[in-house]
Parts: structure tokens; sequence; C-alpha cells
């Protein structure tokens, strides 16, 4: 007579998925993405990508960058970009004396406008794909 082995790592198909159980779901409203290991899913919460977008953009708009950056969890991204613009800021104010900052100045502006937002969409996305991976590795290392 042979029993099943109990250490054995269940299996999925990746076309197989479990329902997630209403006791498992998160009581918030923080976006979340399901992770499927073995006979249980388990609710990783996600950052959102329109939040760092709408930091960066609307605190932007005043001259305080890098926020965004800082909720997507990079910080040095962050850092850099908010020290960097008003370094910049401060020689295109210079630069007005002899009418170049006219022209540096606002593409300066329109250029971290661009940019922070860009990174900071970006770091959402590593951020949530490295939770997600790391909350898989752990689930399955756990069984």
């Amino acid at each position: 007579m042979t029993h099943p082995d109990p250490y054995q790592q269940w299996q999925l198909a990746p076309t197989e998925r479990l329902p997630v159980p209403v006791a498992q779901q998160h009581p918030t409203s923080i976006p979340t993405q399901p992770v499927y290991v073995g006979p249980q899913a388990v609710l990783v919460p996600q950052k959102s990508a329109g939040a760092a977008v709408a930091l960066e953009l609307i605190l932007g708009l005043f001259g305080i960058f890098g926020v965004g950056n800082l909720y997507a969890g990079r910080t040095a991204y962050g850092v850099i970009l908010m020290l960097s613009f008003w370094g910049l800021f401060w020689i295109n104010f210079f630069l007005l004396f002899i009418f170049v900052g006219i022209v540096t100045m606002p593409l300066t502006w329109i250029a971290y406008l661009v940019l922070g937002p860009l990174l900071a969409a970006r770091g959402v996305e590593r951020h949530n794909t490295s939770v997600v991976a790391a909350t898989h590795a752990a689930i399955t290392h756990s069984y």
C-alpha cells in the first residue's frame, strides 16, 4: 500500500486557475494580483501606475518632481529628479540674464514633465513584477 507524498508540490498547467475563495480576498480596494500556487491563490497588493504618473504630473506643474518615483519605490530616481531639476532651474535662471534661459528654462521643465512620469510608470511595473515574483517564490518554497 502506497501513501501519497505529503511534500509533493502541486503543479498546475498554465491554463488551470483555481477560483479565489472569498475569505482570501483583500478587504480593501487596493488593486491586487492573484498568484496561483498549488491549491491556493494569494492576493498580492499592487501599486498603481496611474497614481505614480498623476503624482509626477500634478506636482510637476508646481516644480516638484520625483514624488511619483518615490511612490513607485525608486527612491534614488525620485531624489535625483528633485535635486537635478532645482539645480538646472537655478542655472537657467542665471542664463535668463543673457537671454539663453528664455529657451532653456521651459525646455527643461517640459523634459522633466515627460521624463518623470515615464520613469515612475516603469518603476511601478518593475515593482509589481518583482513583488509577484517574490511572492510566487516564497509560496513555492513553503510547500
